[in-house]
């Protein structure tokens, strides 16, 4: 049973990046080819604080383990919810990230304290990708 649940796991997170790129190539398709940037900045942000974990250790200093999993599952979900602008889609995206969640503890993967902690560091880190683009472009306007 536990192998099937590993390969569930191991499937979500690709399968949220090929639905981000068919986001990402409809925005650019619609007119906005600077979107694909967010998804960028995103990839550099959840990698960024993979690598500087792993030369630093901060999440081991607290106790803790950087869900690099958490980080690029969110990631992907916010892209995804922003590119569609859809509430369906928001209810399915939260409603799946809290499933891989509930996965990844009952696999041992990671703990709910590892998981919160990346998820509130990289929302603090996505939201300044997603909004201060527009704070910058409105003091300008």
């Amino acid at each position: 049973m536990n192998a099937i649940l590993d390969q569930i796991a191991d499937t979500y997170t690709p399968l949220l990046l090929m639905i981000a790129l068919g986001v990402a190539i409809a925005r650019a398709v619609g007119g906005q080819r600077w979107f694909w940037l967010r998804l960028l900045a995103s990839a550099l942000l959840v990698y960024g604080l993979m690598f500087a974990d792993n030369r630093w250790h901060r999440w081991p200093a607290l106790g803790l383990d950087y869900s690099t999993h958490t980080a690029a599952a969110l990631a992907l979900a916010l892209f995804i919810g922003v590119g569609l602008h859809v509430r369906l889609v928001w209810i399915l995206l939260v409603t799946s990230l809290l499933a891989y969640g509930e996965l990844m503890f009952y696999l041992g993967y990671h703990t709910w304290m590892d998981m919160g902690a990346t998820a509130a560091v990289i929302g603090a880190g996505l939201w300044l990708i997603y909004r201060a683009p527009d704070y910058v472009y409105r003091q300008r306007g």
